[in-house]
């Protein structure tokens, strides 16, 4: 079984059936059914069928309203950008195949034999694919074969179908060759000489100011021939006959013929040289071999031609990154307008794992094509590149993981399709995953053009779907908030497990040497506070805060581990990767990210709060401050409880889980979105509030002792306090003391009620008392269905409180800027990721 970042298809362990049902065609398995094989309520087809229902569907119905609904039909051109081994490929052609076999015959149920002749016709005429994979391309070949084989009938010729390439490096539409050589090309990377690239980015900046860039360029009129004489090749090729395997080998001959003749490569070679110029390192070797502005201006023009050396070295890094450029690939449909379906599930990488999985050369590249856009997921960039690869009036829809409505991932993807006149037409939020991993995703279906017929979400009719997958829109963006700043850190980055020690061990090395005690301190995570009861550290941790190596030394034992098991790994870093890299193996001894003003923040007071950073259940907890906080934790710098019992409330909850991510169906706290933008209750942060104060200490007292007394962390907790069918003995069950069912299930109760009481005392804080909170068991819909039930404030109270709290937002921002101007949050990362280093910080430290 294969998996290219899309679905799973078992093309070797179990054997395809296919089924006849109503107008639909489904996928079995022969070796046992596919729910019951992943413990899931769902099968891959489950996810996929939606999709086609709220995009190729709509297309379908149109065609068949035509004059001759038999071509219509196979006049559509549905692809598939991360097409992996074919499912969803295939899941398509089904569809339209069973529209045409009825068409053709007349009968609402087709023969097999006239179905299997409409789907070879389909994917000869309709499918299309692309894969970075080649395994995966040949695997979507043979998939297509094998539903498109009639006995006695040659294999489908697929080559210029289904095609091995990046899908999102490389040009969708020729007009953008036109747009140069861009300045963002010539950065400074590992490997590079600084002052080539100096010279090589003022030397390109000059070119294009000297031509006033953003005209564009005139074609050469052999340039504009190699076009035409392409475009005419590729519809002769597609014409050609495949009935006998004569007839396949004469088409295969033509496409390789076109494929690699003079006129094709010329043009891949012309559009692969802005894109390579990000790939090529920038040193006194390679400056003959690099391509600025004016030169390929002139190549454009016909004017001169870059050197033989020049366009070899294009021509290489295009070959092995795989440039695709998909007005030369397909360049039949592109001209035409673009596909009018791309179908798909996407592959999703993390920002933070895009350097280190595909270099900063890809980087910087995608960041230049895809503008306005950062680093936030791979995702964003396929989603962009899918809507441009659209006709107008076209759709896609595909699978994506959950965090699809997250901070700059919504903001670089969705948003962005919604400022181009898009429209989301369905989303599903939150569905598990029926494979092996341990996924929610969403489905997404979007309309290249405004929509005018029924929106649904989660499969229901609303008026409209927001880029927060919501069913309103919203009043506007989010502003950072000055009064806010500076009190909420993510926790410490160590980075080599050789700073960690038992406490046993911490204990003997202290008592060899009191002096040791001023680096050796108890560490906690974010599974501690939300798992252990007492909610303590479970190891120490070496710690030499932002010291030189001479001070470290002086600690001779704690040096000496952290010098054996610590400097080895670090020492394997690849310095050329990043800049993180060089300082931390230069650093070894420190902390990768120690968080420097976090400790100075808390350095007076004897607790603070801290919450995980990814949970199930938003929950503050109150800890003492000598400890060493890990990356896993966020900590709210403040002793204050009025200040708790705001973080706390189910107020700052419904605004965190909107504007935080998710992974799985946990929230992904993210300060810099959801608590930087969050306003705090008039005059709260100077003038303390004594009810709140009360109110939230004697929760988290509370809470602290039920969880002693049943012997269960935060999470345990709240899932009994969620529980909408809680018994006494479900709590003796979970607790696992039959003697404490009675007390505990009353505790349960008790926390729920004296939560409604935090909340309406922060409620009352807003002065906003005549909203009506109305606590109770409710679904909310973000959450995977088979977890949504939580004890909670209504879907109107929330979406009233969501209201009030941007308008607040927008409030505060407008009195601050009074004095300070205020920027538009960049949502997506969150605190402490990566800060500035000052003098007084130490070298290497980024917190």
């Amino acid at each position: 079984v294969e998996e290219f970042g899309s679905v799973y298809v078992g093309l070797l362990e179990y054997e395809p059936v296919f089924l006849q049902n109503g107008n639909n065609v489904e996928f079995a398995f022969a070796a046992g059914d596919e729910r019951s094989r992943t413990g899931s309520h769902y099968t891959p087809d489950d996810l996929v069928q939606p999709l086609i229902k709220h995009s190729l569907d709509y297309l379908i119905a149109d065609k068949l309203k035509t004059a001759n609904p038999e071509a219509a039909l196979l006049s559509l051109r549905v692809a598939d950008i991360s097409c992996g081994s074919g499912h969803i490929l295939l899941a398509a052609a089904r569809r339209i195949a069973t529209e045409l076999a009825i068409v053709r015959t007349g009968e609402e149920q087709p023969s097999p034999s006239a179905f299997r002749s409409a789907i070879r016709d389909v994917i000869r005429n309709c499918i299309y694919g692309v894969d970075l994979n080649p395994l995966a391309v040949e695997l979507c070949k043979v998939a297509l074969w094998l539903e498109a084989h009639i006995p006695g009938q040659p294999l489908n010729f697929l080559d210029h179908h289904i095609k091995c390439g990046n899908a999102i490096v490389g040009f969708a539409h020729r007009e953008e060759m036109q747009k140069g050589v861009p300045d963002e090309a010539f950065v400074t990377m590992p490997g590079d000489d600084k002052e080539v690239v100096a010279e090589l980015r003022k030397r390109n900046k000059a070119e294009r100011i000297r031509q006033g860039k953003q005209v564009s360029f005139a074609f050469t009129p052999e340039i504009d021939q190699s076009f035409s004489l392409s475009l005419k090749q590729w519809h002769e090729i597609a014409a050609l006959p495949e009935r006998t395997p004569s007839e396949i080998e004469e088409k295969k001959r033509r496409y390789q013929e076109v494929a690699t003749g003079k006129d094709s490569s010329l043009l891949h070679q012309i559009a692969s040289i802005p894109i390579a110029q990000f790939y090529i390192e920038k040193t006194y070797g390679n400056r003959s071999s690099i391509i600025t502005d004016d030169e390929y201006s002139q190549y454009l023009s016909g004017q001169q031609s870059p050197s033989e050396q020049a366009k070899a070295m294009v021509q290489t890094i295009a070959d092995r990154k795989n440039f695709f450029h998909w007005f030369l690939e397909f360049p039949e449909i592109i001209e035409n307008g673009g596909f009018d379906c791309i179908l798909g599930n996407p592959p999703y990488l993390g920002g933070q794992a895009l350097s280190g999985t595909y270099g900063t050369h890809f980087c910087d590249y995608v960041k230049w094509e895809y503008a306005p856009a950062g680093l936030s997921e791979l995702v964003v960039f396929f989603i962009r590149r899918i809507y441009s690869l659209l006709r107008p009036e076209g759709f896609t829809a595909f699978i994506t993981t959950n965090s699809i409505t997250d901070g700059n991932v919504r903001k670089d993807g969705l948003e962005q399709v919604l400022a181009q006149k898009g429209s989301i037409n369905f989303a599903v939020r939150g569905i598990k995953w029926p494979g092996r991993a341990n996924l929610v995703v969403s489905l997404v279906g979007l309309h290249k053009g405004i929509w005018k017929k029924d929106y649904y979400l989660d499969g229901k009719v609303v008026s409209v779907v927001s880029a927060y997958f919501e069913d309103n829109l919203d009043d506007g963006e989010l502003f950072s908030l000055i009064e806010n700043a500076d009190n909420v850190y993510q926790g410490s980055i160590f980075l080599g497990d050789g700073f960690l020690l038992t406490h046993e061990e911490a204990f003997s090395m202290i008592e060899r040497d009191k002096k040791n005690r001023e680096v050796i301190h108890q560490v906690i995570n974010g599974q501690e506070v939300n798992n252990n009861p007492l909610q303590k550290p479970g190891r120490s941790i070496i710690n030499f805060f932002d010291w030189s190596h001479d001070v470290a030394l002086q600690y001779y034992e704690p040096y000496s581990i952290v010098e054996k098991l610590v400097k080895p790994v670090r020492l394997q870093y690849d310095e050329n990767k990043n800049a993180w890299n060089r300082e931390v193996k230069k650093y070894w001894w420190l902390f990768g990210s120690l968080r420097i003003g976090l400790y100075k923040s808390i350095n007076s007071l004897s607790r603070c709060f801290v919450a995980a950073a990814t949970t199930k259940y938003l929950s503050f907890s109150a800890v003492p401050t000598n400890y060493v906080f890990l990356n896993t934790l966020y900590v709210f710098t403040t002793d204050r409880w009025d200040h708790y019992s705001i973080v706390q409330s189910t107020i700052h909850e419904v605004w965190a889980r909107k504007y935080s991510g998710a992974l799985k169906q946990d929230l992904r706290y993210s300060p810099s979105n959801c608590f930087d933008t969050f306003a705090f209750p008039e005059d709260l942060w100077q003038v303390p509030n004594q009810i709140l104060a009360t109110t939230g200490e004697h929760y988290h007292e509370y809470r602290r002792a039920l969880m002693l007394r049943l012997w269960l962390g935060l999470t345990d907790i709240y899932n009994l306090f969620h529980n909408r069918a809680l018994t006494p003995a479900i709590v003796a069950k979970v607790s696992g003391k039959p003697d404490e069912a009675e007390s505990g299930y009353a505790g349960i109760l008790e926390l729920r009620k004296i939560h409604q009481e935090l909340d309406e005392a922060v409620l009352a804080a807003y002065t906003w008392s005549d909203l009506k909170l109305a606590h109770d068991f409710y679904e909310i819909e973000t959450l995977p269905e088979n977890d949504r039930v939580r004890y909670t404030i209504s879907p109107e109270a929330r979406k009233e409180l969501l209201k009030r709290l941007l308008d607040l937002n927008h409030q505060r921002a407008e009195k601050e800027k009074a004095n300070t101007p205020v920027k538009a949050v960049k949502q997506g990362k969150g605190r402490g990721t990566k800060q500035k280093k000052s003098p007084q910080e130490g070298p290497g430290l980024f917190g």
